[in-house]
């Protein structure tokens, strides 16, 4: 008989539902402004239709965000993470309803250096405000998420490349995969440590390097250390979601809820899972 695999999503809770559909939406809408805003064929006409509904998503967003946020604390008690998110986010949204006021309420078309400017705020706040919501994601699926077995390097095969689904991703890059066998089955949160593999592979490289993840096993343990920079390797495509200053330390607390095992120097960082 086929055994079910076991519910990655969090209890339901109706407030949080609703949240989380809150930030989606306004984020996606944010989203398509910042590219319509960006387009050479998109008119200046048609830009200013869409600011209104924009700027009357910021209240309900910044709302949606402190209850997803404060839905974090009873799963990290005494941990700064729910701060510092919450510390980034809002700001972010004050910065966007500010922006959106002003060119709502100035009635002149707006010119080619006036488009400019907006393309500009609204594509970094897109890009900051998506990576907030991407690591609330990895913080719930770490806390909620029930373990399966698998192989590490099979996972990480399989998942990172994976086409993104419901999030938009901020790139996509090449890391290395260097694995020591033979390798184990080991029990693992598939979703939370994939992201967890990918977030790590994205902070710690640069813009135009190809970080290094490598696979072992070590005292009964299964390593996977994850650099910035390797020489070899299998290529593996992973796709980042943005990093911004709350990264590593949500990655830390992601790790911890996850039950793994995690260490970070200055060259990597390490996540430990224990051999079934």
């Amino acid at each position: 008989m086929a055994t079910a695999r076991p519910p990655s999503q969090p209890p339901r809770d109706t407030a949080m539902d609703t949240a989380r559909g809150t930030v989606r939406d306004a984020l996606g809408s944010l989203g398509n402004l910042a590219l319509l805003s960006g387009s050479a064929k998109v008119g200046s006409k048609a830009i200013a239709g869409v600011l209104p509904d924009v700027l009357a998503s910021c209240g309900p967003t910044r709302e949606a965000l402190v209850t997803l946020i404060d839905g974090l604390r009873g799963t990290l008690p005494g941990s700064q993470v729910p701060d510092e998110l919450q510390a980034f986010a809002l700001p972010r949204i004050d910065e966007l309803e500010a922006e959106l006021t002003d060119r709502v309420n100035n009635k002149e078309p707006l010119r080619a250096p006036d488009r400019l400017g907006l393309d500009r705020v609204l594509g970094r706040l897109s890009r900051e405000l998506d990576a907030v919501q991407s690591l609330l994601e990895l913080l719930e699926i770490a806390a909620y998420e029930a373990p399966f077995p698998f192989k590490v390097p099979d996972l990480l095969r399989q998942r990172l490349p994976a086409s993104p689904s419901g999030r938009r991703p901020a790139r996509r890059f090449t890391a290395r995969l260097s694995l020591t066998e033979p390798l184990p089955e080991v029990l693992l949160k598939p979703r939370a440590f994939s992201t967890l593999v990918g977030a790590a592979a994205e902070l710690l490289s640069d813009p135009n390097g190809t970080p290094g993840i490598s696979v072992a096993v070590q005292s009964g343990t299964v390593e996977v250390y994850v650099s910035g920079s390797a020489a070899a390797g299998a290529d593996l495509v992973v796709w980042g979601y943005g990093v911004i200053g709350p990264s590593a330390a949500a990655i830390r607390a992601a790790a911890e809820l996850s039950g793994v095992e995690f260490s970070a120097g200055e060259g990597g960082m390490l996540f430990g899972v224990r051999v079934i």
